[in-house]
């Protein structure tokens, strides 16, 4: 009875005879049976996918773990129809793999996807021999089908990891060279080649040494190869490229050692430093040169660290000071500080420092020799070349002396002040009579009209409209009177630093009523071309009084034997300034001495005090003007002064 999974046709076995040798025998199908049981019987034990094929290649036989992976039944899977279990894609190459082994009579060996009964493929190993007669006659092939899919996959990773391992080794931003026992090259990356200047081929085999260790470095680059041998070596070192050129590297040498501890090859890593040596190089230059400009200028310096505790001080501080780096790093500078202005010093700091902004103070430094002198102190945050906060680095000038000079300069101001105002007070002495007349004129008026009103009111039938007429101009003299008063008393206020917008064209009024009794005194005309759209500017009224009266009454002085015409004018020029012009036709500049006119101190007058001219120049100059004065082409000399446009605010409307 024949096994419903076989088709094994009849076959003739070995069987022996009486004697003991073996003979051949037509085989009868029961005994066939009989003995094909067993075989099938371990082929369904076996914990695999077994198969056997007749010599054609045709299979013949699967076993029933075979038929359970598939889920194929056995008429299904008869010669080739197996193949509907294999992955498409992988039929062709095994096919052709079976093709071969048939052909050449070889054992066969392949891999294919396999389907499984829920569909999902497999990897597996096929692996087939053939079972030959005595006559080395094919008669059958025995094969195994192996579920390599972990292995498989395993595989795939392993060759991922490769291919990634191969990507780091060759992108890798160092040169890295692999080195066998001898210290000969066996692989090398592409930066490595790079670096040197080599090719691939020419490095092969090759002793490093021989290619890129500088001869005077042969016997440390020995010493190196013995310190790999026993570890890891990391040193900054000379190579030589193909060129002969150098290059600075940093080196890292680790030996590759088996599982059992073998040392089989080195690996050489090779980082260029070139550029990291000469930036290291060229800071130190610059901190050399820092700290010479630093020990050699003329004012103190300082760095603090990101905690605002100081690191450093140049050598005039310690000079300074008298004391050592050590007692001044930190907080220990503050020891110098006056007790008075620590407080204002950390005041100043701080705030500056949290916010990362520039600072300045001032306070009291005590010197070597205990004196406390004044300092200015300025500061800057600094950073690093990619933008970190690294701390502050400031100076500190002494301005001790410049502090008693401002003292000076107020205590001068105040004696100018002075003079200002006895020039003032001098001036009146000169107007004593003018200002008699100037009083005197509204005040007699005044009179008159007080007894005319007296008059009109005692009549019979007292006119009152004649009476309040009277009154009225009386009023209008009082008035009159009080004004030249005011003008007066505010030549000789000594506050004079009022500012308000002022017309100037009515100031220049004010100084032609004022003085018009001194110029018909002398027979001096004045004459006046006043621009009617000047724009008003912010000035101190008494202080224009002041430089007006002033020119005003030079420009008398210079007429009073000759007598003549003083013009003064006032316009607006291209540049938006206001100028006003005083013209006399006088004696004119002193000769060879015009320069010096505006010098305090210097006078032609017997009883000049030298004071006038500059203090009005001083005066226009604290305005942002310019004061000066030119010699006319015939008699006389011209005086003029601006005030800037950027100190005009408004114009005067038309009248």
């Amino acid at each position: 009875m024949q096994h419903p999974r076989s088709s094994v046709d009849e076959t003739s076995v070995r069987a022996e005879d009486g004697q003991g040798k073996p003979s051949l025998v037509p085989e009868i199908p029961d005994d066939r049976e009989r003995r094909e049981l067993p075989l099938r019987d371990v082929m369904d034990t076996i914990p695999g996918l077994v198969w056997s094929a007749l010599p054609n290649g045709d299979v013949e036989f699967c076993n029933q773990r075979w038929l359970d992976y598939t889920g194929m039944g056995f008429n299904e899977i008869k010669g080739w129809g197996w193949a509907a279990a294999i992955h498409p894609q992988d039929m062709s190459d095994l096919r052709e793999r079976w093709r071969i082994a048939l052909i050449g009579a070889t054992s066969f060996e392949a891999e294919a996807r396999m389907r499984r009964a829920d569909g999902r493929y497999r990897w597996f190993l096929f692996q087939a021999v053939p079972l030959r007669d005595s006559s080395g006659r094919i008669i059958r092939w025995y094969g195994t089908n192996t579920d390599v899919e972990e292995l498989k996959l395993a595989q795939v990773e392993l060759q991922k990891q490769t291919s990634r391992l191969e990507q780091l080794f060759e992108q890798a931003p160092e040169g890295v060279a692999i080195l066998n026992m001898e210290d000969r090259i066996v692989r090398v990356n592409k930066e490595f080649t790079r670096m040197f200047g080599y090719e691939q081929d020419e490095l092969f085999e090759r002793a490093i040494q021989d290619l890129i260790v500088p001869e005077e470095l042969l016997e440390e680059s020995k010493e190196y190869v013995s310190q790999v041998r026993s570890g890891r070596l990391e040193v900054e070192t000379i190579r030589k490229r193909k060129d002969g050129t150098n290059v600075q590297v940093s080196l890292l040498a680790v030996p590759v050692t088996t599982t059992s501890g073998e040392h089989v090859a080195n690996f050489a890593i090779y980082r260029d430093i070139t550029e990291r040596k000469l930036a290291e190089e060229r800071l130190r230059e610059s901190e050399a040169r820092f700290q010479m400009m630093a020990d050699t200028a003329p004012v103190l310096i300082w760095m603090t660290g990101t905690d605002g505790l100081c690191t450093y001080f140049n050598k005039p501080w310690l000079e300074f000071t008298g004391r050592a780096m050590e007692q001044e790093v930190g907080t220990g500078w503050m020891e110098g500080v006056h007790p008075d202005d620590v407080q204002s010093c950390f005041d100043g700091f701080l705030p500056a420092y949290h916010s990362r902004k520039p600072f300045s103070m001032e306070y009291r430094l005590r010197r070597a020799n205990g004196e406390y002198r004044w300092m200015i102190e300025s500061g800057i945050p600094r950073y690093t070349g990619v933008g970190e906060f690294a701390g502050y680095i400031g100076s500190n000038i002494d301005i001790t002396d410049l502090k008693h000079a401002e003292a000076e300069r107020q205590r001068l101001r105040q004696v100018e002040a002075d003079l200002a105002h006895i020039n003032r007070v001098s001036m009146m002495g000169e107007l004593a009579a003018s200002l008699a007349h100037e009083i005197k004129q509204p005040i007699s008026a005044a009179l008159m009209d007080a007894r005319s009103c007296v008059r009109w009111l005692r009549r019979d039938t007292p006119d009152v409209a004649e009476g309040c007429e009277a009154a009225l101009r009386m009023i209008n003299d009082a008035t009159r009177a009080a004004e030249v008063i005011d003008r007066v008393r505010s030549l000789y206020r000594r506050d004079t630093s009022d500012r308000k917008l002022l017309d100037v064209n009515e100031i220049i009024q004010e100084m032609i009523i004022l003085l018009h009794d001194k110029t018909d005194l002398n027979s001096i005309s004045i004459r006046t071309e006043l621009a009617s759209d000047l724009p008003l500017v912010t000035a101190d009224r008494v202080q224009l009084q002041q430089v007006l009266m002033n020119l005003i009454l030079n420009g008398i002085e210079a007429m009073k034997d000759a007598k003549g015409e003083l013009s003064i004018t006032s316009k607006k020029v291209d540049d938006g300034q206001l100028l006003v012009s005083v013209s006399d036709s006088g004696i004119g500049l002193p000769g060879g001495e015009a320069d010096r006119i505006f010098e305090a101190f210097f006078t032609t007058k017997a009883q000049g005090t030298g004071m006038g001219l500059s203090i009005s120049r001083r005066i226009i100059e604290s305005h942002g003007g310019s004061l000066w004065a030119s010699a006319n082409p015939g008699r006389g000399a011209t005086f003029q002064f601006t005030l800037p446009s950027d100190m005009a605010r408004s114009a005067i409307p038309a009248a």
